[in-house]
């Protein structure tokens, strides 16, 4: 099969599947996304790109576009509850920078790069049957009103932890809650935290991270242990969260009340095991639908902008389209399955509640040295497809 001559289609219009589509859309082969929403709303408030993330956007051709709507990041500050600097971590010199932005914006500069007919809204992915030649998908809920079906050469699920792709190629994997839950917002403050610096603040079961993501805009994210299906308080959770936080550092608090309430996001944590395989035949995962890992380093949509091309990359490189699958997969189960891993254990260790370890882990995190912290990081910053 000629490479530039066959159709994917692309299960979900996160992240990763629109950069999947513009990954391969550069490297002239056609992707169509298909995403069940009527609209693009990318939901979380802001995350990080680190250079292997940034990478991946300089090879799209929209590296410059995202940094002129985020914000820098040099250092990253971990501080004790009380404001302490426990330690000063140097993200090192990289021929990309890191950054800090809204999804919001990270996903529209995505699009930007894509043929409007690429993509397909309203579309509710209900089942695929796979054939011998094709893959046939069958959506629900689609702006036609009524259910419609698609022929693509292949499939690629990028629908999340939740994957209803994943689920009927693979079986019913279901996501792993690690036993915190996870509050996101964003707000505007002025000099909310130094230039270039963001920062996490540990405390005990709880903590509390900034990021500078370009002028005074800051998004907040805050952890505290609850069981699984955490209730709403009926404070609500502006003030749920300014009672949890009282007592906290500047500008912790003036963040959460900066804050609007109705657009403070809040999710368990979960993540799930590896899996055995990602794909069969035709159909291949990406993304969180892949190897979703807990929030603890940053790296969920960094990992999945890396596969994007790690898989258009995989497709002009092999012989056929079925091999290229193989490649991409080979090429990314080892990578993705140490940053779950590490994800998990920094979760872990930043959520300990007992007094006595919890004042350990601040004390021992007092001495050691930051380049320690700095030498790992670049481990897993430096990673290029």
């Amino acid at each position: 099969m000629d490479m530039h001559k066959f159709n994917i289609g692309i299960i979900g219009g996160g992240i990763g599947g629109v950069a999947a589509a513009v990954a391969l859309h550069r490297a002239g082969i056609e992707a169509t996304v298909y995403e069940r929403a009527t609209e693009f709303r990318e939901v979380g408030a802001g995350m990080m790109l680190w250079p292997n993330a940034t990478r991946v956007l300089k090879e799209l051709g929209l590296l410059e576009r995202v940094a002129a709507s985020s914000g820098p990041n040099q250092h990253f500050l971990v501080r004790s509850s009380a404001g302490k600097i426990l330690m000063d971590i140097a993200l090192g010199r990289f021929e990309v920078p890191a950054l800090c932005t809204r999804r919001s914006d990270l996903l529209d500069a995505l699009l930007s790069a894509l043929p409007p007919e690429r993509i397909r809204l309203g579309h509710d992915f209900e089942s695929f049957e796979q054939r011998k030649t094709d893959v046939r998908v069958n959506f629900s809920g689609s702006v036609s009103g009524g259910g419609v079906s698609a022929e693509h050469d292949f499939v690629i699920g990028a629908d999340g932890i939740r994957s209803r792709v994943r689920s009927q190629l693979l079986g019913v994997h279901e996501p792993i809650y690690r036993g915190y839950t996870v509050w996101r917002g964003l707000a505007r403050l002025m000099g909310a935290v130094p230039s270039g610096s963001n920062s996490e603040t540990w405390g005990r079961g709880k903590r509390f991270g900034i990021l500078n993501t370009g002028g005074d805009r800051f998004t907040w994210y805050a952890t505290a242990n609850t069981d699984a299906g955490h209730i709403d308080s009926p404070e609500g959770r502006q003030g749920e969260l300014l009672r949890m936080f009282a007592g906290w550092h500047e500008p912790v608090e003036r963040l959460i009340g900066a804050t609007d309430e109705g657009s403070i996001l809040k999710n368990g944590a979960y993540d799930l095991a590896p899996l055995k395989r990602w794909g069969h035949g035709r159909i291949m995962l990406l993304g969180d639908a892949a190897h979703p890992c807990t929030p603890n380093l940053g790296l969920g949509g960094c990992m999945a902008l890396e596969d994007a091309l790690v898989l258009a990359k995989s497709f002009c490189k092999e012989a056929s389209p079925e091999s290229a699958l193989r490649r991409y997969e080979s090429l990314r189960r080892g990578r993705t399955r140490h940053v779950q891993q590490r994800s998990l254990l920094m979760g872990q260790i930043g959520q300990w509640e007992n007094r006595v370890v919890a004042g350990g882990r601040q004390m021992v995190t007092s001495m050691l040295p930051p380049e320690i912290f700095e030498h790992n990081l670049r481990r897993v910053y430096s990673y290029a497809t």
